[in-house]
């Protein structure tokens, strides 16, 4: 048992090549199983004012960070980076920063996570949104924050532990209303300086 649970727990082989579509891209250098660890994002922790600050000046781009917290974001070291978005992802990001496989990939599969999933319901959309064209049968076209994920999907990510702490902690506040609407805390507003 515990043999089964280091294997599952190393990081796996990853490739960094051009997608064809999408720039570059990370694939998988190996088989992944299901419920593996595929990398812990890391790089520097930073306030969404300093975030602001540095996509502003042309140093980041939006995609180059991950929201941590209601307030705080990663800016991702560059292999984090490069992971793509998908509206069907084989991957899901959980605790903090944990990249795992949501089924098992095959060796020279693109391995997706979906950006929604990490973007707290703190963050209007004059602030983040993009626009998809992953190609996926269930492609959203729009993405945005958490709460633009349809109720299914947001229920499968549930079920599979596919959400971070801050997101799940999040959710527990948040009420969805008869019309569709949710009833969200009151957040501090965040301001985009020009």
């Amino acid at each position: 048992m515990k043999e089964e649970v280091a294997a599952l727990s190393k990081e796996p082989k990853l490739i960094i090549k051009d997608t064809g579509k999408f720039g570059l891209g990370v694939f998988a250098g190996e088989e992944i199983k299901k419920g593996q660890v595929i990398k812990v994002f890391s790089g520097e922790v930073i306030t969404f004012e300093e975030c602001e600050k540095r996509i502003k000046s042309g140093d980041e781009a939006r995609t180059d960070t991950l929201q941590i917290s209601l307030e705080l974001d990663m800016d991702l070291d560059d292999v984090s980076r490069t992971f793509n978005h998908s509206c069907s992802p084989n991957a899901g990001l959980r605790k903090t920063s944990e990249l795992f496989a949501l089924k098992s990939i095959k060796a020279g599969v693109e391995i997706t996570y979906d950006y929604s999933a990490t973007v707290g319901p703190n963050c209007p959309a004059s602030l983040w949104t993009m626009q998809c064209n992953c190609g996926s049968k269930n492609c959203r076209k729009m993405i945005g924050n958490i709460l633009t994920l349809p109720v299914e999907v947001l229920e499968k990510y549930k079920k599979h532990g596919a959400l971070q702490d801050y997101i799940l902690a999040e959710l527990k506040k948040i009420t969805k209303l008869p019309d569709g609407t949710y009833k969200t805390p009151k957040y501090k507003k965040i301001l985009i300086r020009p």
